[in-house]
């Protein structure tokens, strides 16, 4: 009977079944959706907030007063009471002018002025009171409902509430511990109302999927990679009596729905990291964030269009068990969101059916483990969440020659469904033997814990690998070792970083790196890394200017380390990583490219095990970069920087210290507020008069002071001309004459004369001052000189401009190759009614075929490294358009030429064309019969 109720289950595509099983499954049940009520779900529905602020009913002076009393309170630090006294006063002023409005009637206290506003946060936010042992979620309501104080969930002996009588002889329940929910379909429907931000979305209905298939395709965001076309809604994952995990389509409907197939489709990365909050005390705060992969890479990290749902209280790290019921709210609300939910949309009439799905989880190793139930990376078997090495071949040549075996996602869920309802005896067996425990996000249909969880780049590489590189081996090994005295490679290493002339944007690495060897941020690794070739060859080069083959001497009383400090074997093996993690943190890449970097990474693990290095599990995770790019596109799309940039937001907030959640609760009002203050921007009537702006400017830039960066978010929405991804100064620059502009005066005319000459060549233009027919370039008006101009989002200063000096070196392209220069100064000219052209005067830095080789020589083009001569050539006039990235300088004493040379590093990633070279380069190379290790 029961093979003929197999029999009977009906077909899906095999691209959605499980791998085939030994035994055939039956009795499929659907999976239970989590057992707690959403965020919001205890607000009857007249009591929700509205999406439009009631205030815009009202007059503009009683908007201005509630304005008064909110800046009053939240920036001023006056009490409620005091606040609420100030909105009477201005009411009680209009009303004896006669100007007070009846209707609507105006409230007077200031919780209701927030309200009106819709600036309210707590309307927001849920409070849930969660057991402090197992972290379950309870709502208000659900609080006041439970019969006893003692956690529901069983074998748990948490006690969830202290009671009490209150002033007027009522019984009160106080939480033990709460935590800050928001919902993540209410965040979504007030962000479809912005105006604009539906259009921001993008409509991928049209895209061709699998095109990263094709080896050479070129990838530019996290659209090109394979997962954004895999997502599938309308379904429902069901199990088996033997543990069968299957998704199907919903409502036994032929055939599933992709994602991509809705107008508003939204692919959600998920991220979950812990801070430290207190400076007096240990304690950790976890964000929750949902970051929209569908908007724009430029506006999909600002703060004001990331969700954060919630903030796990500290002061300690929650486990796996209380994780899961921390992520039970937005589960399911991701849920109802893979069915889709109607919303209203700005500008659209009708309702739109808006759908969701977890593309990515995104995390730091440790937090990555937590969330998707596998084990840690300390586990003996299963150390990594993506193949089947164990950690004993890290630290052998198998780990790293692609002959591990990939995850079986289908098997892990099995197993994790396996120790959900099993025995703690049970569950730690199936964590040993499997690798795999319950997560909350198995419910969710199409969710695979392997494959939908993304490699951190950041930590993996950054703060893992070249922190390792440094740490263990370079300062550990005492190859920077002070024997020598003002000659040591210790003093020579301090030297030339305090000696390098870093972009104004660039993250400065410590004076003293050779006494405090600790970078604690993830840039600084990355930024010490970028020059890592040239200050390891200033450290050890000898007098002919090469890196010898020895090992430099141990200081007294040191016991040598295991590992061969040979100097030129390492360089090599340096320069397979510097070159491997500069391809692949590229911000465009194909997969040939991401496979070569890959390559370079794999051959330098393998040189640091033969020279006897020991490996870690940062090592060997990194070998799946090229999958995680294969899946989810560009590193640069998903990587954990602005993700860490929030939390150190979050950890400049005020709060009060208490315990509880109370500091996140804190926290996470903080978030939404931001958030409402920008809806609030974006809605004013366009009759709003200047002084209820200028108020609301006056809170953007006083959190900005307080936080930093919303100052640059919402330049989103202000007004900044923008040409070729170059952006001007808001202030308009004044008209000069260039016949008295620079030194010595007037050199700038005649060069911006003949370039634009040739740039408008109908125009047949003349000097101001010759007597030939045309079109006359008067010097004091066609140009106007800028400070800086801002390309890709980075600044460019001119030696004109003292204040912008700093900036002024930079890489020009230049067909297909890159040149240094300084940036002499920045005009914009305009003749006549010609569209006004952006340009730069710049000066090449001198080079030629008598500078000597250097150790990076293979490399140079790929790690943006170029050697010149202390010397500047002639000005000419380039578009800024030219203007590729820019620069760190780094001065240097050539041993061989007996002169000082400039050496100039490229501060972006990688270009397209480089990559390519070295690719048909290493192309080549292997079909001559060479491998990348005997290069």
């Amino acid at each position: 009977m029961d093979d003929q109720h197999a029999e009977e289950q009906p077909q899906y595509p095999a691209e959605r079944r499980a791998p085939v099983q030994e035994l055939q499954d039956f009795n499929f049940r659907p999976v239970a959706w989590p057992d707690v009520r959403v965020p919001g779900s205890d607000q009857d529905q007249e009591d929700r907030p509205s999406l439009i602020p009631r205030a815009f009913q009202e007059r503009p002076g009683v908007r201005l007063a509630y304005l008064n009393t909110v800046i009053g309170n939240v920036f001023g630090k006056q009490s409620v009471q005091a606040a609420t006294d100030a909105l009477n006063n201005q009411l009680n002023c209009m009303l004896l002018e006669g100007v007070l409005p009846e209707h609507p009637r105006p409230v007077r206290h200031l919780l209701s002025a927030k309200r009106r506003l819709g600036i309210d946060a707590d309307q927001w936010i849920t409070q849930y009171a969660i057991c402090p042992e197992c972290w379950k979620h309870f709502t208000p309501a659900q609080l006041k409902e439970l019969p006893s104080p003692e956690c529901t969930v069983p074998d748990c002996q948490g006690v969830l509430y202290d009671e009490h009588t209150d002033a007027k002889g009522k019984r009160v329940r106080t939480s033990k511990k709460i935590m800050p929910h928001v919902s993540l379909i209410g965040s979504l429907r007030r962000m479809f109302m912005r105006p604009g931000f539906a259009k921001s979305v993008r409509d991928s209905r049209q895209d061709r999927p699998g095109q990263n298939e094709d080896e050479d395709y070129v990838m530019t965001d996290m659209h090109d990679g394979m997962l954004w076309h895999e997502l599938e809604t309308n379904t429902v994952r069901e199990i088996g009596e033997l543990g069968t995990v299957r998704d199907r389509p919903q409502d036994n409907q032929p055939a599933t729905t992709k994602l991509t197939e809705h107008r508003y489709g939204l692919h959600l990365t998920l991220n979950i990291d812990w801070m430290g909050i207190l400076e007096n005390r240990p304690h950790s705060s976890g964000p929750i964030y949902y970051a929209i992969n569908d908007l724009p890479r430029d506006q999909r990290f600002l703060q004001v269009n990331v969700i954060c749902a919630a903030i796990m209280p500290g002061p300690k790290e929650p486990n796996v068990v209380q994780i899961n019921h921390c992520l039970e709210p937005s589960t399911r609300e991701l849920l109802e969101l893979k069915n889709g939910v109607k919303m209203d949309v700005y500008g659209e009439e009708e309702l739109a059916d808006v759908f969701a799905d977890n593309e990515a989880l995104a995390c730091d190793m440790p937090a990555s483990h937590k969330c998707n139930g596998t084990a840690g990376h300390s586990h003996d078997f299963h150390p990594c969440a993506f193949c089947d090495v164990d950690i004993v071949k890290i630290n052998t040549p198998e780990g790293y020659n692609n002959s591990w075996t990939n995850k079986d996602d289908y098997h892990m869920l099995r197993q994790s469904f396996y120790s959900k309802d099993a025995t703690p005896a049970r569950q730690e067996a199936i964590l040993r033997d499997h690798g795999v425990r319950f997560s909350i996000l198995n419910v969710i249909s199409g969710w695979l814990p392997s494959r939908k969880s993304a490699l951190d780049f950041m930590h993996c590489i950054f703060l893992g690998i070249i922190s390792h590189l440094f740490m263990r081996v370079l300062f550990g090994g005492y190859m920077l070792s002070g024997m020598g005295g003002v000659n040591s490679p210790k003093r020579r290493f301090e030297d030339i970083i305090n000696a390098v002339r870093w972009p104004s944007h660039v993250t400065r690495l410590p004076k003293n790196l050779g006494e405090n060897q600790s970078l604690k941020k993830a840039d600084e690794w990355r930024r010490l890394l970028t020059i890592t070739p040239v200050i390891l060859w200033w450290s050890w080069r000898d007098a002919n200017d090469e890196i010898p083959d020895t090992e430099p001497p141990l200081p007294p009383n040191i016991v040598a380390p295991d590992f061969s400090r040979n100097c030129r074997s390492l360089y090599k093996a340096i320069l397979f990583l510097c070159t491997g993690v500069r391809i692949l943190a590229s911000r465009t890449i194909s997969m040939a490219q991401a496979r070569t970097g890959q390559s370079f990474l794999a051959h330098y693990c393998l040189e640091c095990l033969q020279l006897r290095i020991p490996l870690t599990i940062n090592h060997q995770a990194s070998m799946h970069t090229a999958d995680m790019i294969k899946k989810f596109g560009p590193v640069y799309a998903w990587w954990l920087f602005a993700f860490e940039r929030f939390n150190g937001m979050l950890e400049r907030v005020h709060h009060n210290g208490h315990d509880g959640g109370r500091i996140e609760l804190t926290l996470l009002r903080n978030w939404v507020q931001t958030h409402l203050i920008y809806e609030y921007l974006l809605a004013l009537p366009a009759d709003t008069h200047s002084f209820e702006r200028d108020q609301i400017n006056r809170i953007i830039k006083v959190q900005a002071q307080d936080r930093g960066s919303m100052m640059t978010q919402i330049a989103v929405y202000q007004s900044e001309a923008a040409e070729d991804n170059v952006r001007l100064p808001l202030r308009n620059a004044k008209l000069i004459n260039l016949r008295a502009y620079g030194s010595p005066q007037g050199v700038f005319y005649p060069i911006l004369l003949q370039y634009c000459h040739s740039l408008w060549p109908d125009l047949h233009l003349v000097g101001d001052l010759s007597c030939n027919n045309g079109t006359p370039f008067y010097a004091n008006k066609v140009a106007r000189a800028l400070t800086y101009i801002r390309k890709d989002g980075i600044r460019y200063g001119c030696t004109m401009n003292w204040r912008t000096h700093a900036d002024s070196f930079a890489f020009i392209s230049q067909g297909r190759t890159r040149v240094p220069v300084q940036i002499t100064a920045l005009f914009v000219v305009g003749v006549l009614d010609v569209v006004p052209h952006v340009c730069a005067v710049v000066r090449r830095l001198v080079s030629d075929d008598d500078i000597p080789a250097m150790p990076w020589d293979l490399y140079a083009s790929t790690l943006g490294i170029h050697v010149s001569y202390t010397e500047l050539g002639p000005q000419e006039v380039v578009p800024v358009s030219w203007i590729e990235c820019p620069l760190a300088l780094i001065p240097v004493h050539s041993n061989v030429l007996k002169k000082d040379l400039w050496i100039t590093v490229s501060f972006d990633h990688v270009s397209l064309q480089t990559v390519i070279t070295l690719v048909q380069r290493s192309q080549k190379i292997c079909r001559q019969g060479t491998n990348l290790k005997t290069i």
